[in-house]
């Protein structure tokens, strides 16, 4: 399905900033070519999140007034969830020695990116080939003093 929102581009001290109006967010460039063409990966990816995760997408608005006096730019995307990766959950646990169920926390949490078509739940292969060369090591964590996990902040 094709998608389509308007975005602001701006030249910032360094390079081009470039944001969408209707999402959180934004993304830049070197140069102009490199700021739409970051912008059209940004929305792919943003789309592609959000219809993994069942959430909805805001009505694409136009006509928009620039917030940093910048022009704007139309960015259109082709996204379809047959375009991702993917393996069953089933495959999934084979793959990573974990139960299915396993798999499906792991979705559900967000340690794993993953979406349900019907009774189907799809992992991607990205996530699960990430997961693989992070395996955590086996046993709980070590307990950190409020002290030390204070320095961190």
């Amino acid at each position: 399905m094709q998608y389509t929102y308007e975005f602001e581009m701006w030249r910032g001290e360094r390079q081009w900033c470039i944001a969408p109006f209707d999402f959180d967010g934004a993304t830049q460039g070197e140069d102009v070519g490199d700021a739409c063409e970051s912008a059209a990966d940004w929305l792919r990816e943003t789309i592609l999140d959000r219809i993994m995760a069942g959430r909805p997408l805001p009505t694409p608005g136009f006509d928009n007034q620039p917030r940093h006096d910048g022009v704007r730019v139309i960015v259109s995307v082709d996204v379809s969830l047959d375009q991702v990766g993917r393996i069953s959950a089933a495959e999934a646990a084979r793959e990573l020695g974990l139960s299915r169920p396993r798999i499906t926390a792991m979705v559900n949490s967000g340690k794993l990116d993953g979406w349900r078509e019907g009774r189907n739940l799809w992992v991607t292969r990205a996530s699960v080939e990430a997961r693989k060369a992070d395996t955590p090591k086996a046993g709980r964590p070590k307990k950190v003093s409020v002290d030390a996990a204070l320095e961190c902040h």
